[in-house]
């Protein structure tokens, strides 16, 4: 009787059970399987203009909030990575400008504004977001969008 604890030749040779089913299936001369899509809606074997993403059916399923929500996470964004970009060479311009000893930086009295203005963004991102929450129809599926926007 075989010791079922030590590896047989196939698994030395093939790994694991699902290097096996690949190798049979080479043997039988198919090398490759694929999965078939879900149907398009109305028959349809491919989808409309502008591919799956830009779809009738994606827009009709999704809804206008979502649409929404997906066009301002995109473009809220890009408009940080901007931000971010441009505060960042003008912060590399003051450390670089006080090393020289051209300029000197109240770094203290920059963080008292900086402090002021990040309560202020949150208390007016907070009153934006009740806003939207308030007059979409779907604020769900607004917030979706807005995920789905910010991670494009």
């Amino acid at each position: 009787m075989p010791d079922l604890r030590s590896p047989t030749r196939t698994h030395r040779r093939f790994g694991s059970p699902l290097a096996r089913v690949s190798a049979a299936l080479v043997g039988l001369g198919t090398t490759r399987v694929l999965a078939q899509p879900a149907p398009y809606p109305g028959g349809a074997d491919t989808p409309t203009d502008g591919g799956a993403l830009f779809s009738d059916y994606f827009f009709l399923k999704l809804g206008f909030s979502f649409m929404v929500g997906l066009a301002m996470g995109f473009a809220l964004k890009i408009a940080f990575k901007i931000a971010l970009f441009v505060v960042g060479l003008t912060l590399l311009a003051l450390f670089g400008l006080q090393l020289a000893g051209v300029i000197d930086v109240n770094w203290g009295g920059m963080e008292v504004h900086y402090d002021g203005m990040a309560s202020w963004l949150g208390a007016a991102a907070g009153s934006f977001f009740g806003y939207v929450g308030d007059n979409l129809t779907s604020a769900a599926s607004f917030f979706a969008g807005l995920a789905v926007g910010l991670k494009l």
